[in-house]
């Protein structure tokens, strides 16, 4: 198996702000993330995208908004939680909050990392390279670790 690399790398963006996903997905492919992101306008579209795929097909990395209409971040969390066990996919919220007790309600819930919408780019850059070289190493780790 070829090993996983930033052009490889399948990644979901799950977020209601369209100009926010339309920046983040430019700074992904500039730094060589070429791959085709996935973007789902919020939690219900991304529980439908993840209805219609194939568990060899699913992302490697879903950046999932925090506070989105119809379902939030928790809840697109807890539902890939429950109904997709088998499939390892390392899933980091983004929040614009700074309230610490919604920055403990990230990691409550499964083992998400949590990565502030404020952050500077190259902090979420480093987050998925760290994962690209735990998974070549055969060693997951869960967004939270």
């Amino acid at each position: 198996m070829e090993p996983l690399s930033r052009e490889s790398l399948r990644i979901l963006h799950v977020d209601d702000d369209d100009d926010f996903a339309e920046v983040g997905e430019r700074c992904l492919k500039r730094a060589g993330f070429i791959r085709p992101i996935v973007h789902c306008a919020d939690g219900i579209v991304a529980i439908d995208y993840f209805s219609t795929i194939k568990p060899d097909d699913a992302p490697h990395v879903i950046l999932v908004d925090l506070h989105m209409p119809r379902m939030n971040g928790l809840g697109v969390l807890h539902w890939i939680r429950t109904r997709y066990k088998e499939i390892k996919v390392a899933v980091y919220l983004l929040t614009s909050s700074e309230d610490p007790s919604v920055i403990s309600r990230c990691f409550a819930d499964g083992d998400a990392g949590y990565i502030p919408k404020r952050a500077k780019f190259d902090h979420l850059i480093q987050k998925l390279d760290d994962l690209i070289a735990s998974i070549n190493k055969g060693v997951w780790k869960s967004a939270g670790e």
